[in-house]
């Protein structure tokens, strides 16, 4: 199926940061962002999934609405727009997984590090906050734009599933979690009613 297997080459390794690199968001870059680290997002994925690429929160805002916060990997803050790596994952357009090996998009150290959304790290992101209605449910507004967010954890499938099944659990990841269920539960049923 003409998938291109081929490592990337030691010219594009090369130009790319070091593997164990540790982002520290800079502060001129910063200014440029939503400041989100302190929101309670996490990831929900499944087992061993290392490209980490988007996460989540939800929390009730001061004026009691809720807010429900999408975070995706921002790639472009490391690949530009025409570059060689730019060229190739344009060429591959996604990670193939094969069943005994995963030929990956981007170069692993972007995949499975700086712009992997994992727990306690910073990372660069682009984000959508929209606030819905507490009572209603019905979105009241919409702002996005590029930011940096530190994911308080990866969490599987079955974990998420667990801290949404205990009723004893009020930590504040487990409150993100079940707004977060109650809005979905909700925008299922509404696309439902519309015919889905």
């Amino acid at each position: 199926h003409n998938v291109d297997i081929n490592p990337f080459s030691k010219k594009i390794i090369d130009s790319m940061p070091n593997e164990d690199v540790e982002f520290k968001c800079p502060p001129e870059e910063l200014k440029k962002r939503m400041d989100l680290r302190g929101k309670p997002v996490c990831s929900i994925d499944p087992p061993g999934c290392k490209d980490i690429d988007d996460a989540l929160h939800a929390e009730i805002m001061p004026n009691g609405n809720y807010e429900l916060g999408v975070h995706i990997a921002d790639v472009s803050h490391y690949v530009k727009a025409g570059d060689a790596v730019d060229k190739i994952a344009a060429k591959n357009c996604n990670t193939i997984y094969l069943v005994h090996r995963r030929t990956d998009m981007l170069p692993k150290v972007l995949t499975e590090n700086l712009c992997s959304l994992v727990g306690n790290k910073e990372r660069l992101a682009f984000s959508v906050l929209w606030e819905f209605d507490r009572n209603t449910l019905e979105i009241k507004n919409v702002k996005y734009g590029k930011s940096v967010i530190k994911s308080m954890a990866a969490l599987t499938y079955e974990k998420a599933q667990n801290i949404l099944n205990d009723q004893n659990d009020n930590s504040r990841m487990a409150k993100s979690i079940k707004i977060l269920d109650l809005i979905t539960k909700d925008l299922k049923r509404k696309r439902m009613e519309d015919g889905a």
